[in-house]
């Protein structure tokens, strides 16, 4: 321990002596370094952290698939099924999401709340900070209503009011009890401000129908013992015997089950794992530009190492202190860089989507990132400093009181050294330039992409989708078309409808049996489907290719009609004319429905996502059965208003246009529809603008690299140079002897890194399907374009250099 102490007195002597490369190495890494430990936050607290659960690992999600759907909910009966039957799950329950309007506590406010079962928070292994969970007999359709506020809601409508649970909240205009508080930070699936039990939904018709999706998701805690792999033969065994018992409803449906941690993840994990290996790039660049310095470094001190050898100091003690002067220098970087990374995690949160942290709370600095912190720089001391230490510590003697005497010409080796580095920087950072090119570039053909509507002055407005509680859907839709009308009337309005799915907002997934194949579940497909009123489709400005869309002759009684995408029409009817033909479908009550219009495809899932469900389908919601309009999941209606002039001029006359339909309802969710296709491309420009700014960083630092290098090169060959201008060398010939040099290593980085981009942005296409193009020729060429201009200019100022050289002054010291 005292030798240790000593070394690292040593080693602070030594760093004063040359303050000006200890701060150039100390700021290169704290830059890296803080980088890297800011990504890290953003990695540990979405991918890693485990969830603020009782044992986490053991939470599973129980989600259903189909044939051509990976993802599905499950119907609510065939969660009872699961639940009464299953033998590997502790407790297994089950949540839901729904529109609910609560008054008396100031102006009316629609919210998103959760439905729980009575069991789902003993599966989380969390209990209400204030008061207690929902009673069994609460979890049923005849049970009394009883409501938790999460944190956040009792705090911002209660004060916190410590006596708050006995009081009555009015929801829906049913009186409900308050029977407690969640704890703060409290998340699950949905962002949601209160829980009710999900029993008391258990008798309309949604929940009873099991071939119904009404959004249910199932959270089990596996028993001891038993493994994810049993659990799901186990929910396999089940589901062949709700397919034998039920052939129509459950069909070809099977149990999917996951960890909870990696589908909440799933995401995000892509885009963080991308600048993860971005800002490594970035730390291995600055770690090789630290190299070189102390390369340098050890250059002029072998005549003190081999002193040091002739007194008796072993090779490995050599070593030992030049290590410690590399780990002092790293860990110095690293807690300046820590101060950095404050700054940058308060960045990541600014640009970063907003699920950025998951359920586990903000990005922190925390005890985990500090660790990571701390061996990313001991480890970038050790990676620096251990060639420097080798190549400083050698004891052949004659040859290194050659390559130690700065009149000397450095050693082949010695520069062979500095230039791997150099091509190892070169190659990182055009790596990272093309993967950055190539993301920023699908990022703007993904705002060019075709989104099948027109989202420029088009409004968005949620209605209630139960303004009056337990009433026929025809009562609220009266609501929603008194409302439409007098949005028509104001003056600016082009055109207005309203739906109970909309593009890049939400979605509906109804079934539907393809012309000509034999009625089986296994043949049953799946469509986007659109509940809509007349004008809806005009209102987005969906082109019509054949037939005509819904008009004020669909109403409630008439014989429901058929309108479908291109999509669906090319698929199914590829050499016909799809008008007046017949689909079989669940919706329309009838055993066929006939086919009244084809509309354009509408990019449902947003600007860069893959579509996973090919079809499209609209219906007129007055033209369908009063049963259908009960199996259909509505959780807000969304109003669109198609505008002249500003959208300022509309709003204010648009909320008074809905409270003349309705004084208690609300308008939520009211802006420019333009800002949903920007939400569906924020993951995405926030890994692009921040790939974009560490490549940017990487080429700096690898141009100022390799300037470094050339320049020593310079000055090392000083007395060479000198030789070859006496002999007559004309000064464009030694401008193009040192620039050949710098570009041979320039270039090959350029091969190399370019070979490294290709494999690294075929792994982005398979975690971010269709995030990039790996096949984009012309990235690649412009980066390499780019790099090999910024190589010549770092090469050529020191080339430039090189011919000032006195050649009397080189001979001298020669």
């Amino acid at each position: 321990m005292p030798a240790l102490f000593n070394d690292l007195r040593y080693a602070l002597r030594m760093l004063a002596k040359r303050p000006r490369t200890t701060l150039v190495a100390i700021f290169t890494l704290a830059l890296a370094i803080g980088l890297n430990t800011s990504i890290f936050s953003a990695v540990y607290a979405s991918l890693l952290r485990p969830l603020p659960f009782s044992e986490p690992d053991e939470l599973m999600i129980v989600l259903e698939s189909q044939p051509d759907i990976e993802r599905l909910a499950v119907p609510y009966p065939n969660y009872l099924d699961y639940k009464a039957e299953n033998t590997s799950f502790e407790t297994l329950g089950a949540m839901s999401v729904a529109g609910m309007t609560v008054t008396g506590l100031g102006n009316p406010e629609h919210l998103l709340v959760e439905l729980h079962s009575h069991d789902l928070l003993p599966a989380f292994g969390v209990e209400p900070a204030l008061g207690r969970a929902f009673l069994p007999e609460e979890d049923a359709p005849s049970g009394a209503r009883a409501v938790l506020l999460q944190h956040s809601f009792w705090t911002r409508r209660f004060a916190s009011d410590p006596d708050v649970v006995g009081q009555k909240l009015t929801i829906d205009s049913n009186e409900w009890t308050i029977v407690g508080v969640m704890p703060e930070g409290f998340k699950t699936l949905f962002p949601c401000e209160l829980l009710i039990p999900l029993g008391t939904r258990a008798a309309e018709p949604l929940f009873r129908d099991r071939a119904a999706r009404p959004e249910v998701y199932l959270i089990g805690r596996l028993k001891d013992g038993v493994s994810e792999a049993q659990a799901r033969a186990d929910l396999l065994a089940i589901s062949d015997g709700l397919a034998q018992r039920f052939p129509e409803e459950h069909g070809a449906s099977r149990p999917l089950l996951r960890p909870l941690q990696e589908e909440l993840a799933e995401p995000l994990r892509g885009g963080l794992l991308l600048l993860l290996a971005a800002v490594t790039c970035v730390l291995l660049i600055a770690a090789s530009n630290v190299a070189n310095l102390m390369l340098e470094r050890a250059m002029t001190r072998q005549k003190e190492m081999l002193v040091r050898a002739a007194l008796g100091s072993g090779r490995w003690r050599l070593i030992r202190q030049l290590l410690v002067e590399s780990v002092l220098l790293a860990m110095i970087g690293g807690a300046a860089g820590l101060l950095l990374a404050l700054w940058g995690v308060d960045l990541l949160v600014a640009m970063g989507p907003r699920t950025l942290g998951g359920l586990s709370g903000p990005l922190t600095i925390n005890g985990p990132v500090l660790l990571y912190t701390l061996v990313v720089a001991l480890g970038t001391g050790l990676l620096f400093g251990l060639w420097p230490a080798l190549y400083a510590s050698r004891q052949d003697l004659s040859q290194a009181l050659k390559e130690s005497d700065h009149h000397a010409s450095a050693g082949a080796s010695r520069l062979r050294a500095r230039g791997l580095l150099v091509v190892g920087e070169v190659a990182l950072a055009v790596a990272l330039l093309i993967v950055a090119v190539l993301s920023i570039r699908g990022l703007n053909q993904a705002h060019q992409v075709e989104l099948g509507f027109e989202p420029q002055r088009l409004l968005m407005a949620g209605l209630s989708a139960t303004p009056v509680p337990d009433a026929p859907p025809a009562t609220a839709m009266q609501f929603w078309d008194e409302a439409l009308r007098n949005v028509l009337a104001i003056p600016g309005v082009e055109a207005a409808g309203w739906s109970a799915t909309a593009p890049l907002v939400t979605d509906q997934l109804e079934q539907f049996l393809p012309p000509g194949v034999e009625a089986s579940p296994e043949n049953m497909r799946s469509a986007i489907t659109y509940l809509v009123s007349p004008g809806f489709i005009e209102t987005l400005d969906v082109p019509l290719l054949a037939g005509r869309t819904f008009g004020s002759q669909d109403v409630a009684g008439t014989t429901p009609g058929l309108i479908v995408d291109q999509e669906f029409a090319d698929a199914f009817f590829p050499d016909q004319n799809p008008i007046g033909q017949r689909v079989r479908d669940k919706l329309s009550g009838l055993p066929s429905v006939e086919i009244i219009g084809v509309v354009g495809h509408v990019r449902q899932a947003g600007a860069d996502a893959p579509e996973k469900i090919p079809y499209q389908m609209y219906y007129a919601f007055a033209q369908l059965p009063e049963t259908s309009q009960q199996q259909v999941r509505l959780i807000f209606i969304h109003m669109v208003v198609r505008f002249t002039g500003s959208i300022e001029d509309i709003i204010e006359p648009l909320r008074s246009a809905v409270a003349a339909a309705d004084p208690t309802q609300p308008v939520f969710a009211l802006g420019p529809y333009s800002d949903h296709v920007d939400r569906s491309l924020m993951a995405r420009r926030s890994i692009g603008g921040l790939l974009g700014l560490f490549a940017a960083l990487a080429l700096v630092l690898a141009v100022i690299g390799l300037s470094a290098v050339m320049g020593n090169v310079v000055v090392q060959r000083t007395h060479e140079l000198g030789v070859r201008i006496a002999l007559g060398a004309q000064p464009r010939a030694v401008v193009g002897l040192v620039i050949r040099q710098g570009m041979t290593l320039v270039g090959a980085g350029i091969a190399i890194g370019m070979l490294g981009a290709y494999a690294l942005s075929r792994t982005i296409a398979t975690l971010m399907p269709g995030s990039v193009d790996e096949t984009d020729l012309m990235s690649y060429l412009a980066v390499a374009l780019a790099l090999g201009v910024f190589g010549l200019a770092a090469t050529y100022l020191p080339a430039r250099r090189a011919t000032r050289v006195d050649p009397m002054v080189a001979l001298r010291q020669g």
